[in-house]
């Protein structure tokens, strides 16, 4: 899925901005989940689940969709549904990461984005981290130009 006006990157340009994308057997999501918290020395988890017809759940993805950025890498390890990434480069442009199952996005620590839940109801992430108060989202002022949608 991709707007016409999208130009697409490479896997070294998304490196050169220190996001990392990977793809795993979301059948098997435990041995990545694994790999991931033994690179980065964390021990946590979360398994994150989300129906966009319960209303605190789509208050949560309506907050996501507000620029923030938090004080450690986020990464998720998608196993159900389809979002997009919006993510700040350090030149603050922006570059989109459409993520379904399978997909392994790692957003590095204080960069700015945004994530958006897609289209359908569910929506399941595994979500490493090294500590729940390291995640909390720190957001840039709100507006016209910072607003997902």
């Amino acid at each position: 899925m991709r707007a016409d006006d999208e130009i697409e990157c490479t896997e070294a340009e998304l490196l050169a901005e220190g996001i990392r994308c990977g793809a795993f057997d979301p059948g098997a999501v435990e041995p990545a989940v694994q790999r991931v918290q033994a690179e980065r020395g964390w021990k946590d988890q979360e398994d994150v689940r989300r129906d966009l017809s319960n209303p605190r759940d789509e208050a949560d993805s309506a907050r996501e969709a507000d620029e923030h950025c938090h004080l450690a890498d986020e990464v998720r390890l998608f196993l159900e549904g389809q979002g997009l990434y919006d993510i700040r480069c350090q030149n603050d442009e922006w570059v989109r990461i459409w993520v379904g199952a399978g997909d392994l996005v790692a957003v590095p620590a204080r960069r700015y984005h945004r994530f958006v839940t897609g289209k359908g109801a569910a929506l399941r992430y595994v979500q490493p981290h090294g500590g729940r108060h390291l995640l909390m989202q720190l957001y840039r002022v709100s507006d016209d130009r910072t607003r997902a949608f």
